[in-house]
């Protein structure tokens, strides 16, 4: 059974580059243009990993961490920040907040595909 990863990301291009290869490598893939539309897609339709930009419109990603982490629905969901932000200290309010890891753009499938393979990987050993 395919693993379901949820990506949001305002941007529709950036989205897209990040979500074929994750189809491409037999994801099912679910888009959402900002957190609130995440949020809405996971009561729907149980994932197995978000993907998210920290700078979105409406509910950002810092904000849709924090719920995803605070839900007892969702909490032990692998979360991934995929962000332009070079700056350290936001980077590490993400992960404070319960990310797992994050990665820079401009998108690097290989690098995505294997933290995605090994975040996946290690909720599967329910670590």
């Amino acid at each position: 059974m395919a693993k379901t990863i949820l990506v949001a990301e305002d941007s529709l291009m950036l989205r897209k580059v990040a979500c074929f290869p994750l189809e491409k490598s037999g994801y099912k893939v679910l888009e959402a243009n900002n957190g609130i539309e995440a949020i809405e897609a996971m009561t729907k339709t149980p994932i197995d990993m978000l993907i998210t930009d920290l700078n979105m419109p409406g509910m950002d990603g810092f904000e849709l961490i924090a719920h995803v982490k605070e839900d007892e629905n969702f909490k032990h969901i692998p979360i991934i920040i995929l962000t332009t932000e070079g700056k350290k200290e936001m980077v590490m309010k993400g992960l404070t907040l319960g990310a797992n890891s994050f990665l820079q753009k401009p998108i690097k499938p290989d690098l995505m595909l294997a933290e995605v393979e090994r975040l996946l990987n290690k909720a599967a050993k329910g670590a």
